[in-house]
């Protein structure tokens, strides 16, 4: 695990049992996601029999909902997958921390 991706499980793991919003930017669209973090697991990518890999990730346990314009559509398995190949970059403050991946940007900031 190299120390970008590092220091945003740290921050995320800092935060369970809060709420986080995550705002997620891939291409033209942005998707926003609200959770109440109970864990985080770093799942590495795993070959599948014809070799298909879907990529290292994280995984956000907790209650959640997707939140647009129609109300807010319950997480179906309370979990929120980031993909983290390719991590560009992550800026980690007290409140809050961004991060580009090769797929997406993500910004996640705690809900008072």
């Amino acid at each position: 695990m190299n120390e970008s991706l590092k220091s945003v499980t740290d921050w995320l793991n800092a935060h369970k049992k809060q709420t986080v919003m995550i705002r997620k930017q891939e291409l033209e669209d942005t998707d926003q996601t609200r959770i109440t973090l109970e864990d985080v697991e770093y799942k590495p990518s795993t070959p599948t029999i014809d070799e298909y890999t879907e990529g290292d990730s994280l995984i956000l346990h907790g209650s959640g909902a997707v939140v647009n314009e129609q109300g807010d559509i319950p997480l179906p398995q309370s979990t929120y997958q980031i993909y983290v190949d390719g991590l560009k970059h992550a800026n980690v403050q007290d409140q809050q921390l961004s991060m580009e991946t090769e797929r997406a940007k993500y910004e996640i900031f705690i809900q008072s």
